[in-house]
């Protein structure tokens, strides 16, 4: 026999502090957002990270009718923007224009952040990657990534790079470059890609890792080379491009991602509004070709899946980062 539950009434008071807590918990779902957002980019206007901002934030503006304010907070390899985003309000108006570098790299290059980088932040949406290529100045004789070896074996510690800052993807990607290779070659690092490649370009440094748009225009110019292509699989659009790992160093691989997160105890309920417009906005055709004109992929993910796909990138280069006994401090 079936025993009938006893259900007491609620009370006008207890309706309305369960009301409250609810719309504490989510605030301003139903309304957001009502005025303008803040999206931090962690580095410096030009390079690839700022490029994706731009673009999402000003479709998010045409969607919302509410301006996506692109603030560039440099230094300390993204450490500075991501932490201001990590200390700001969760309520959604304030957002890190993150990537490989401040969700997964900084982790176990620094034991002296004042925040947690998985912590603190709740992740909305993956929304690009981006491999990273071997560009040279035309000025060195090397057509191949084992012709650029064996003028680095040649020349120890003669051959500079710059990077977007120390520790950052583009910095990491050729030190392991040097160890793999078993070459030694000097790092110079900059505040952000657009800078190294004036140094690049004036001969000041003599090459890069670095995202395939932003040097692309000088490459086809002739200012520049591309040598090989840093991902596990040739590049889309430039398919005649090898490898570094197919062209002689075994197991190497270089790539970016970007995606959006929040300051961590933003409502879910924003974290999803944010997360389907922002993967509407990367599905349409225009957007992706955009992406595409600059070297960089599209990709989508849920906030779950993004989750998980940062955990997974943390442990990937914590690994790398041991074997190589980095550290930034």
């Amino acid at each position: 026999m079936l025993r009938r539950l006893c259900v007491q009434p609620l009370t006008v008071t207890a309706i309305v502090a369960i009301s409250s807590a609810a719309a504490y918990a989510q605030p301003g779902a139903a309304t957001y957002p009502d005025k303008p957002i803040r999206l931090v980019v962690p580095f410096a206007a030009g390079g690839a990270l700022d490029v994706v901002g731009r673009i999402v934030g000003g479709r998010l503006s045409d969607i919302w009718g509410k301006q996506v304010v692109i603030d560039n907070r440099l230094g300390a390899g993204g450490n500075i923007g991501a932490e201001f985003v990590a200390k700001a309000p969760p309520d959604g108006y304030t957002l890190l224009m993150s990537s490989v570098t401040t969700q997964a790299i900084n982790m176990s290059l620094t034991s002296k952040a004042p925040y947690d980088f998985v912590r603190d932040y709740a992740p909305v949406a993956l929304v690009a990657s981006a491999p990273l290529a071997l560009v040279i100045h035309s000025a060195l004789p090397a057509r191949s990534v084992r012709d650029f070896i064996a003028i680095a074996k040649a020349r120890p510690g003669d051959l500079n790079y710059f990077s977007s800052g120390a520790g950052t993807g583009t910095h990491l990607a050729a030190v392991i470059f040097d160890q793999l290779a078993g070459i030694k070659t000097t790092h110079v690092p900059y505040k952000g890609g657009a800078q190294g490649l004036a140094d690049l370009l004036s001969g000041q440094v003599q090459f890069a890792f670095s995202t395939i748009g932003l040097v692309a225009p000088h490459v086809d110019t002739g200012r520049l080379r591309f040598i090989a292509v840093g991902s596990a699989k040739r590049y889309t659009r430039l398919p005649a491009l090898p490898t570094v790992a197919e062209s002689g160093v075994s197991g190497y691989e270089a790539e970016q991602w970007y995606g959006v997160v929040a300051p961590a105890g933003t409502s879910q309920a924003i974290i999803n509004k944010l997360a389907r417009e922002i993967s509407g906005i990367v599905a349409q055709p225009e957007i992706r070709e955009r992406f595409y004109s600059q070297g960089i992929e599209p990709a989508s993910a849920t906030p779950e899946q993004f989750a998980l796909y940062i955990k997974t990138t943390v442990t990937k280069y914590a690994k790398i980062i041991a074997e190589l006994g980095l550290k930034t401090d």
